[in-house]
């Protein structure tokens, strides 16, 4: 049996979260820097920081039964892998432009670049700016604001403090007040209105998955895929209700995700993008690296992007050729 038996005597092998009976049983596998990770029959790995370990509690099974459950669990996780692979089969998007009608499409409207007034005042928005009560339709701008929202509202001592207190209520109206800062990003009816309405058992399992993305040691790829499960599990998973936390707090590092306009930016630079559907660590590394990618040539073309939130900014600006006016 490969688990990792904790250090200490007293860690229970298998458990159950009562907060989040949709997760079933729990198998030990690992216990480091204060936290115990467990495989649950949600098919996820599930983070455990020591705070919490006393609301696990302990489930005894015969040697045959916990061997059943392991393997159940196993055969799980490899579940969506090979799900995932299946779905790549699909056409991908058709490529409706170049780059370089990219580049000149974004020059074109924003003279300066990245760094000029035009892009702040469309786009980025300024430092200490807020988005005006009545936002312009299809306004995108104010993504500087919504990264220092993000910041000054999700830093690591006030969550895990509102987490230990069982403030749910204040825990989650800063994460509302997080999604109505990122004007533009979040669709009102695909995102918003169904996370607004997010069903009260679920929001444990959120609030600890968001502390885990955002503040976790642990591998990232396991606190996204925690995370995903966790807005499946509520029947609320989107793209970019799962990117838009760490793309806002971490914009150097992580990238905001709308699938369809990396589908179409990864024919245009011949990217082998192959993700599911459905959010997961692994599709959400090839569009991190798609991103990476399209951030490397915008600087040798002579553009400098501040972060990979401006890397959004313009392929959501040129990916598509403009539409024609109903005049022409």
């Amino acid at each position: 049996m490969a688990t990792s038996r904790s250090t200490e005597p007293s860690a229970p092998i298998i458990v159950k979260h009562p907060g989040c009976p949709q997760w079933g049983l729990g198998y030990l596998v690992e216990e480091r820097d204060e936290k115990r990770f467990y495989d649950f029959e949600d098919g996820h790995n599930h983070s455990i920081a020591k705070a919490f370990w006393s609301k696990l509690e302990p489930v005894q099974l015969g040697d045959d039964e916990a061997t059943a459950l392991e393997a159940r669990i196993r055969g799980l996780r490899d579940r969506p892998a090979a799900a995932a692979k299946k779905q790549r089969a699909r056409p991908a998007a058709p490529v409706l432009t170049s780059f370089d009608e990219q580049v000149a499409s974004f020059e074109a409207q924003f003279d300066g670049g990245f760094g000029g007034p035009q892009f702040i005042a469309e786009e980025r928005g300024a430092a200490g700016a807020e988005a005006p009560d009545g936002p312009k339709k299809k306004s995108k701008a104010y993504k500087q604001g919504a990264i220092e929202t993000a910041r000054a509202l999700l830093g690591k001592d006030e969550l895990e403090a509102l987490l230990a207190a069982g403030n749910l209520d204040d825990f989650m109206e800063r994460i509302h007040k997080v999604h109505k800062a990122a004007t533009g990003l979040l669709h009102p009816l695909g995102d918003l209105i169904p996370f607004n309405k997010m069903p009260a058992e679920h929001r444990r399992a959120y609030a600890e998955a968001v502390v885990d993305l955002l503040h976790g040691t642990g591998d990232y790829a396991a606190r996204f895929d925690r995370l995903a499960g966790v807005l499946a599990a509520a029947k609320v998973v989107t793209w970019p209700l799962a990117t838009i936390l760490s793309a806002l707090v971490y914009p150097a590092e992580h990238v905001f995700v709308k699938p369809s306009f990396f589908e179409k930016q990864a024919g245009v630079l011949g990217f082998d993008l192959a993700y599911d559907r459905a959010p997961s660590a692994e599709g959400y590394a090839r569009m991190q690296s798609l991103a990476r990618d399209l951030e490397r040539r915008l600087r040798e073309r002579g553009l400098a992007p501040r972060d990979l939130m401006d890397v959004y900014a313009f392929l959501w600006r040129t990916i598509s050729p403009p539409k024609p006016s109903a005049k022409s």
